[in-house]
């Protein structure tokens, strides 16, 4: 996996621009979300947040019950980066001999299980689909098919590397857009879960379990 600036090449137009946004004051090209439903975009009013106000923190009223097109942007790439860490850590079971190391994946990855659970209904409340628009992309924070069939492949230490460098970009590449979208002009709500992301996600990398030697 790539860190944010060497894995820009390979970011979709959404994350670049997402990335672009929460990172970079005044960024052009604000991340273009995935559309509600008909409904959701012709009923939605002010009063309908379900996170208390239809208005942005600058007083800009949003068409999606409060949240506004890089809120909707950084929930649905959590998600992606959720679901495919999850799958990640759900291969340690048969695949590491470490005991320390096996029982922390199974505690993140249930972390990340209702992590996801959390995402999933912010999107669920203003009726816009859970649709992943970031399936089949590569992108920072997340590991390429061809990493992936690795990881799927590999048994012992090996399996343990591929697991741990992939796992520590995931953290990293989540902290640091957690704590961007927490200075954005987001929602409320938006705010308090990317908190809990990025604690959650720290927490999990310094928890890791190190391998011998280090």
């Amino acid at each position: 996996m790539a860190d944010a600036a060497a894995g820009a090449p390979k970011a979709t137009l959404l994350a670049a621009a997402l990335l672009c946004a929460l990172t970079v004051p005044g960024c052009a090209g604000s991340p273009q979300p995935s559309a509600p439903p008909a409904s959701a975009t012709t009923t939605a009013a002010p009063h309908a947040s379900a996170h208390g106000g239809g208005e942005n923190q600058s007083g800009t009223a949003t068409a999606n019950g409060g949240l506004n097109a890089t809120d909707i942007g950084w929930i649905q790439l959590m998600i992606a980066m959720d679901d495919q860490a999850h799958h990640i850590l759900r291969l340690t079971r048969g695949r590491t001999a470490d005991k320390g190391l096996l029982d922390w994946a199974a505690d993140v990855a249930e972390g990340h299980r209702t992590e996801l659970v959390a995402l999933r209904a912010l999107l669920a409340d203003v009726g816009i689909p859970d649709d992943n628009p970031h399936a089949g992309h590569e992108m920072p924070g997340m590991v390429s098919t061809r990493e992936l069939r690795a990881l799927e492949a590999a048994r012992g230490s090996q399996f343990d590397r591929l697991l741990r460098s992939a796992l520590r970009e995931h953290f990293r590449q989540k902290r640091m857009l957690a704590a961007s979208v927490r200075k954005a002009d987001a929602d409320p709500e938006v705010k308090r879960v990317a908190l809990r992301v990025g604690t959650s996600a720290s927490g999990a990398q310094r928890r890791m379990p190190s391998a011998p030697g280090e």
